[in-house]
């Protein structure tokens, strides 16, 4: 069934405002008897299938300032995945401190706040995991945005006391050797004074964590906040600022991750199940595992064929709305169990250049920042999710195919978490949204795929401009 609007009254900028419910009942055929008929623009429905297929996520941008991901997590589907991170340390100004002579160390230790965890049976929230550290050979920096860590970059000595068995508790408590207290109480005065000269002397530390026994599955994803992260090193030695005095206690708080980065690693053995051809399932990993993904010229090819079969001109379609579902089946369809094998959304991911053209980012489509666009978000009683995509869709159509192999990255899409944040001024009282590809939170779910009966699907409301 077609809806009439007349073109002059149409202006399909509105982009899907003309879907919005309102409060005011309108009358919006008032004056359409007023207008020629071949004036006037037809709004239209098309769905095809969504051409998913699985592809890892590379380039997934792993420099942060408040998280920490560790853990390790196997399952049948999709094998082995492995977080790891590394993060700075430098003290606080030591100007006046007077730590006096013949420092001998006690102990020294570290503290890490969980904040969340993720394991695929419950009964594996206390698991033991085995965490070790190890000094880094380099400061983690913006040379170094991407979770990769090469052999090269740790002593592979470690710097923990090789008993640290960590059970999920809300603080991850981790015992150093007291050599390595010892070395950096040798830090000379400078060196204690300057973040940066610190940090050139003992570089960051890298925590990594055990993987399951071979043959096993489960495990647990666990990530901490570095807000708040602290190294001590409690040492006694002999005052001298007066003779006569006792030895006394003292220790030393070193923060980790202050006003600098910290930068996760992971691994994951479901490469192998990437496939342009998948059949009745397409999988769907967190952080930077196997994903669903749109080739842009597989999309290109669809819409050019439907335009052609319709006898359109691609420059005259106007795009009012495009919505992708993704709809998946589960042996259990509880609340629990869904939230365990998928996130709260699954949204587009394109590669974007930085400001200055120096690395590629993983971001959502410009559309989520539309306040009237669904986001991707889980419909748990329908068993999908949906989400509005028609900014893009309105280029692809209009566009012609070479425009889109020239900037693929642009159009290409990997179906992720987008995290959302907002900030606001107190001086203005306004407020901005900020969303961004979630690298902290780890799942193992499967979608229906194109050859599913209830198959990924694109919908689009459209109209053609009249010459």
């Amino acid at each position: 069934m077609h809806s009439i609007f007349k073109a002059a009254a149409l202006s399909f900028a509105i982009s899907i405002s003309f879907l919005a419910s309102s409060c005011i009942e309108i009358d919006k055929t008032l004056g359409a008897d007023n207008i020629p008929d071949e004036q006037a623009l037809q709004l239209q429905t098309a769905t095809f299938h969504l051409p998913l297929q699985t592809k890892m996520m590379d380039s997934l941008q792993a420099l942060t300032t408040s998280y920490a991901v560790l853990g390790a997590l196997r399952t049948d589907e999709f094998g082995l995945a492995k977080f790891s991170f590394a993060t700075n340390y430098a003290p606080y100004s030591t100007k006046k401190m007077n730590w006096g002579n013949d420092r001998r160390i006690k102990q020294v230790y570290l503290t890490i706040q969980r904040t969340s965890t993720t394991t695929i049976d419950e009964s594996q929230k206390g698991l033991p995991q085995n965490i070790h550290v190890y000094r880094m050979n380099r400061v983690v920096d913006t040379t170094s945005r991407y979770g990769y860590i090469k052999s090269s970059d740790y002593n592979h000595t470690p710097v923990d006391t090789g008993s640290v068995v960590y059970t999920g508790s809300d603080t991850l408590r981790i015992w150093l050797k007291n050599s390595f207290g010892k070395e950096i109480l040798s830090a000379t005065q400078l060196e204690l004074d300057s973040s940066a000269k610190f940090m050139d002397r003992f570089k960051a530390l890298y925590f990594t964590c055990d993987s399951p026994e071979d043959g096993t599955n489960g495990g647990r994803v666990n990530v901490f906040s570095t807000s708040g992260a602290y190294l001590y090193i409690t040492f006694n030695f002999q005052p001298t600022w007066k003779s006569g005095l006792d030895r006394k206690d003292t220790t030393m708080m070193i923060p980790l991750a202050d006003n600098t980065f910290t930068q996760n690693f992971s691994s994951y053995e479901s490469a192998p199940l990437e496939s342009a051809d998948p059949k009745e399932y397409v999988m769907a990993e967190g952080i930077g595992g196997l994903k669903p993904y749109v080739d842009p010229m597989v999309l290109k090819d669809t819409l050019d064929n439907w335009i052609a079969k319709k006898g359109y001109n691609p420059k005259k379609v106007l795009i009012g709305k495009a919505t992708y579902k993704l709809p998946f089946v589960t042996d259990n369809s509880t609340v629990s169990f869904i939230n365990k094998c998928f996130p709260a959304n699954l949204y587009p991911m394109s590669k974007e250049w930085d400001s200055n053209g120096r690395f590629y980012y993983f971001a959502p489509l410009e559309d989520i920042y539309s306040l009237s666009n669904n986001a991707g978000d889980i419909n748990r009683s329908q068993s999908n999710f949906n989400g509005d995509i028609s900014s893009l869709i309105q280029k692809m159509v209009n566009k012609d195919k070479s425009e889109i192999q020239s900037e693929w990255k642009k159009y290409a899409m990997w179906f992720s978490t987008a995290n959302e944040s907002t900030t606001s001024s107190y001086l203005t009282g306004s407020s901005s949204t900020n969303y961004s590809a979630d690298a902290s939170s780890y799942y193992v779910g499967k979608l229906n795929g194109p050859l599913h009966t209830n198959y990924p699907t694109i919908e689009i409301v459209y109209a053609i401009m009249n010459d």
